[in-house]
């Protein structure tokens, strides 16, 4: 599963659980300066909060 921003461009890819599977450092500054992410598939927003919460304890982490 891709996760895009309000624009569309591919900002990290996640399993189909959503375990967060590469674009860590895009996905965090693309939050960090305020932009929407949506799941490409299903254009629902993406909840970050799990993300950030544990950022830094795995390499794996789920969006």
């Amino acid at each position: 599963m891709k996760i895009v921003d309000e624009d569309g461009e591919i900002i990290a890819t996640a399993s189909d659980d959503h375990t967060l599977i590469g674009g860590h450092h895009r996905l965090a500054v693309a939050a960090s300066i305020g932009k929407k992410l949506f799941w490409r598939d299903t254009g629902e927003p993406v909840k970050l909060d799990n993300f950030f919460k544990h950022y830094g304890s795995s390499l794996r982490h789920t969006a």
